[in-house]
């Protein structure tokens, strides 16, 4: 099944595997469509106790953005009459406070908005300036006040809208106050304990620093039923194009359900997937004839340039690692394209608008590259969000461009036709880099001929390995003309869910990394989809600097210059090692 390359965070199971997946295996004669356990399986609650940790991170990122606003806010002139209503009006379009009160002795001077309470009282949790209450319910929703002490004996004091907690731990998880008591969960967390008391001593309980909140992740089991292509459909390529009409004049029992050049998808009304790819195989006029495969997601002393982005100091480990600051004085990625192959990009989010061209939807084949999930959104501000803003988090490659494709839906699946169609639309699109942080564990004709597509016309192919901690190679990871990346932590180890084999080659950070979420909000993530951004980043940044170099060229320069970690020399967990941002780019300076 294709898919995003699992990324271990908000979303609930999403990624580069399940536990089953299904292998085509085709000769002359049948096609037999099996399922396949994947080997040395990763244990659930390793997993979902990263996720928690995740959750964790990203919840200190958001108290940490609405602290930064009550500040500005309280650092407001209000007895102004026209900066109180400017200030009005942004208390009432802000997206997490529900209103907001100036208290002096504890009495308000000054309420805006829909305070439902404004008793100073209820702070009874403390962390640095800051002051939190437990959460409360109000009318059906959660909220808790949040307190800043100002320089004139004044409380500043918010009423928080507890709505984004709900939504980005999506339907994965369960958050417990610091009292233990379950407060907020996703639509279907499939959690039944109203304390921390009660939980299994198998599931752990992952704590917020701040507010000693507690997020429990509970992972559904995969669905080893599952079909891995779409039944009924055949994906085709003609060995002589001119021909096409004659042959579904030949071939009218089938239905043409898409079409982009040179590949159809048909339909049978009638036949099994495997009849119908058994047929097919042995018809001349075509090349080849496979399943519709579905996807789902898988630094003389040199002087630093250091942005000033919100949470580039305290929270992008992941950019100091790969000595980023320090390869940023010599290029920004300037004139670059980076495609991101994925769930689509977040046109309006504030870290990334400026920098988007204008995008691809596989699936309908319009500009509408919206992403209602998420993991496109994360993926391109890891590669390229908006650097030296002040606001949000930094990316790789600053300069360059995003070109969003969306191939996978708002389910993060799609299918192999979408994810080829989407390459040959990126490279006739003016992408330099390409960036798919989904895969699956087969090989599909159609998928080959896209990346042997952009290849051709010397455009750079990034992939992640996937999150299942296994050999088995994924597609199009495996792909020769393909740079795969792995992912390590904190310490310059490997994840412990990253895919290994000899066909990796280089290693990024991909634990507990920050970057975009849709409607200008923030979240951490985890998995070699966090790790394969990076790479496509660095990729970028290379290209600007030596726009004359091809593909195998800056492939490397990458692997040439990456930190050697694990045995000397290649090996199967890091590749060529873990890429040094400022190594591959000062190597370029004497050339």
């Amino acid at each position: 099944m294709w898919r995003m390359a699992k990324t271990v965070a908000i979303v609930a199971v999403v990624g580069l595997a399940l536990a089953m997946i299904g292998r085509a295996l085709i000769d002359d004669n049948q096609i037999a469509i099996q399922s396949k356990e994947i080997p040395k399986k990763l244990e659930t609650n390793a997993m979902d106790q990263l996720m928690a940790q995740d959750l964790a991170l990203t919840t200190s990122m958001f108290l940490k953005q609405l602290s930064a606003q009550l500040q500005r806010w309280g650092d407001a002139d209000l007895t102004d009459s026209e900066i109180q209503k400017r200030f009005s009006e942004e208390v009432q379009e802000h997206p997490h406070f529900n209103g907001f009160a100036l208290l002096k002795d504890d009495q308000p001077e000054i309420i805006v908005g829909d305070m439902s309470t404004s008793n100073s009282n209820l702070l009874t949790h403390h962390h640095m300036n800051s002051e939190f209450s437990d959460p409360y319910e109000q009318d059906g929703k959660m909220y808790m006040l949040m307190g800043e002490k100002s320089e004139g004996g004044h409380t500043i004091l918010g009423e928080v809208d507890l709505s984004f907690v709900k939504a980005f731990i999506r339907n994965t998880a369960a958050v417990a106050d610091s009292n233990g008591n379950f407060f907020v969960s996703g639509d279907n967390p499939n959690i039944d304990w109203k304390t921390t008391a009660d939980l299994p001593e198998s599931i752990k309980a992952e704590t917020v620093p701040v507010l000693g909140w507690q997020i429990v992740v509970q992972s559904e089991q995969p669905d080893k039923e599952k079909l891995t292509y779409v039944e009924h459909q055949a994906v085709i390529k003609f060995k002589r194009p001119q021909n096409n009409t004659a042959w579904f004049t030949d071939n009218q029992d089938l239905t043409v359900v898409k079409q982009n050049d040179p590949f159809y998808v048909v339909k049978s009304e009638t036949e099994t997937t495997e009849a119908l790819i058994q047929r097919l195989r042995r018809d001349y006029d075509l090349a080849f004839a496979e399943p519709n495969y579905v996807f789902t997601q898988t630094g003389i002393t040199p002087q630093f340039t250091v942005p000033n982005d919100e949470f580039f100091a305290d929270y992008q480990w992941n950019l100091e690692q790969i000595e980023m600051s320090q390869g940023w004085n010599l290029s920004g990625g300037k004139d670059v394209t980076i495609a991101i192959l994925d769930t689509g990009v977040d046109p309006e989010h504030q870290d990334l608008k400026d920098k988007l061209l204008t995008g691809f939807n596989a699936f309908d084949e319009s500009s509408d590259h919206s992403d209602a999930h998420g993991h496109g959104t994360h993926v391109a501000g890891v590669a390229a969000a908006l650097t030296n803003n002040v606001t949000g988090i930094a990316g790789v490659s600053w300069h360059s461009k995003i070109l969003p494709v969306k191939v996978l839906n708002d389910n993060g699946e799609g299918s192999s036709y979408e994810v080829a169609k989407g390459i040959y639309w990126a490279v006739d699109n003016g992408a330099d880099v390409i960036n798919m942080s989904l895969g699956d564990y087969y090989h599909a004709d159609v998928l080959q001929d896209a990346v042997r597509y952009a290849y051709e016309n010397d455009v750079v192919l990034i992939a992640a390995s996937g999150n299942d901690n296994v050999e088995d190679p994924m597609y199009p990871a495996q792909y020769e003309e393909v740079l795969t990346v792995a992912a390590v932590d904190d310490t310059r180890n490997r994840a412990f869910f990253s895919n290994y084999g000899q066909h990796i080659d280089v290693a990024a950070p991909g634990a507990h990394i920050p970057s975009l979420f849709p409607n200008n909000q923030y979240t951490v993530m985890s998995g070699t989809s966090m790790a394969s951004p990076h790479v496509a980043g660095l990729a970028g940044l290379i290209r600007a600097m030596r726009p004359d170099f091809n593909v195998e060229q800056v492939y490397d320069v990458i692997r040439n210059t990456a930190r050697d970690l694990g045995t000397e020399g290649h090996d199967a967990y890091y590749g060529h090692g873990e890429i040094d941002v400022a190594n591959a780019l000062e190597s370029l300076t004497g050339r």
